[in-house]
């Protein structure tokens, strides 16, 4: 008995180009901020009562943004693994004897 598989090819190549890029782009921004590119500068988030922000309070909100980039990236690569194991069953069924 064949195992289902709930996405179809079309939408298994395309779950798996979108995941890639959101791995490799997620990436790339969280070791952006970690170095604290100044292109974030105005995407950290602060918290609203800080009048004067420290050097302090902008390098953890660096940290945190990093952090949230790089978790989101592990979330596309638990869904880029999903994708390959789906295209690895869409083929399989495709070449299977009816």
């Amino acid at each position: 008995m064949a195992r289902p598989k709930p996405l179809g090819m079309k939408c298994t190549v395309f779950l798996l180009i979108l995941s890639a890029w959101g791995v490799v782009m997620l990436s790339l921004m969280g070791v952006f901020a970690r170095v604290d590119a100044v292109s974030f500068a105005e995407d950290i988030p602060l918290p609203s009562n800080l009048t004067d922000p420290g050097n302090h309070d902008v390098d953890e909100a660096y940290v945190m943004l990093s952090t949230n980039c790089f978790i989101a990236a592990g979330i596309y690569a638990l869904i880029l693994v999903f994708a390959v194991i789906q295209l690895y069953y869409n083929k399989r069924a495709h070449y299977a004897a009816h």
